[in-house]
């Protein structure tokens, strides 16, 4: 059975934490065979058992916290990367909620979340994954954040259905409901948020279709690569989380993998492939994700796809897809051009 993991920069919540307690978070990191260094790369995964190790240890250092609460206060979108820009894309609350749910593995491979739709309500239920006092906080930070970020993006206001945890509160109940509202249960055989649908079916200001047709198709790539775990999915991860300051070499990877680089094209050959192709295929779908949004100038995705020149960039996108950058984005953000 693979090993269960989960997306390094999550963790970032639990530096923040740390950092603002007055504890390092190194050593407490450390304790539980996590590198801080580790952290520093976007998409480095760590083990889920690790995990379960650093909150355990977390919940005995700060025994009297509603740590799952704390944490979702240092939560930044930009720790899921595209997957949570591409989320609140969605036309509404209901859809930002499917996705995260469709890709959830990008973050945990546990993937601990499930959805349920009714005529009146929408149900998020957490698979139960770690020990006791550990599963309690990551229940409660996950229910924290994604509340709050429905109420933020779709200006909802009103009181939800009901939460449920497992497990007793930590802390003081009244934490709980002054998030949640006066729904709150404990010690419950399986964690649920149940949301009113109506609420979850309005459209929300952060809603863009560009964003959304330009980062699905990596967000599913991502998600294969975890999943697979192939060597191509390995490589493609990896060229990502070089850019844009540099352009990962056929060398570098082969040796990034302990492998001769003659070893390493055999292999990639085996899975029909080559190392030239994985790098176009990335930096392909690194530029129409950018170029989706029009903040971007032109020069701006040119550098973030590891290009020094702009017109060597232009040629090279209208090879990989036989549009110029301008008119991948003309097209893009006016479908009647």
């Amino acid at each position: 059975m693979a090993e269960q993991t989960i997306l390094a920069s999550d963790l970032r919540v639990i530096t923040r934490f740390l950092a603002a307690h007055r504890a390092d978070p190194g050593s407490a990191l450390g304790a539980a065979g996590i590198s801080l260094e580790h952290l520093n790369q976007p998409r480095n995964r760590i083990p889920a058992a690790q995990i379960g190790t650093l909150l355990l240890q977390l919940g005995e250092q700060f025994p009297d916290t509603n740590l799952g609460m704390e944490l979702a206060r240092h939560h930044h979108m930009t720790d899921t990367h595209v997957l949570g820009i591409t989320a609140i894309s969605s036309n509404s609350g209901l859809e930002a909620l499917q996705r995260l749910i469709r890709y959830q593995a990008l973050v945990s491979t546990l993937e601990p979340l499930s959805i349920k739709e009714d005529t009146d309500a929408v149900t998020l239920t957490k698979t139960v994954a770690l020990v006791e006092i550990a599963e309690h906080i990551v229940q409660v930070f996950l229910f924290a954040v994604i509340l709050g970020a429905i109420r933020n993006i779709s200006g909802f206001t009103g009181d939800i259905i009901k939460v449920s945890f497992t497990g007793s509160a930590q802390g003081h109940e009244a934490a709980y409901r002054d998030h949640f509202g006066p729904a709150v249960s404990f010690s419950a055989r399986e964690a649920n948020l149940v949301l009113p649908r109506g609420a979850l079916e309005q459209p929300i200001s952060t809603a863009n279709v560009d964003i959304l047709t330009a980062n699905e198709p990596m967000l599913a790539s991502l998600v294969r690569s975890v999943r697979e775990n192939s060597l191509p999915a390995k490589i493609k991860v990896a060229i990502l989380d070089h850019l844009p300051d540099h352009t990962l070499s056929e060398q570098e990877a082969a040796a990034a993998q302990n492998m001769s680089l003659r070893t390493f094209q055999r292999r990639l050959e085996d899975e029909g492939t080559r190392f030239r192709a994985l790098l176009d295929q990335t930096r392909t779908e690194r530029a129409e994700s950018l170029l989706a949004d029009s903040s971007y100038a032109l020069s701006e995705v040119s550098y973030q796809c590891g290009f020094s020149e702009q017109a060597s960039f232009s040629r090279a996108f209208k090879r990989w897809t036989g549009k110029t950058p301008s008119q991948y984005r003309s097209k893009l953000l006016d479908p009647t051009v």
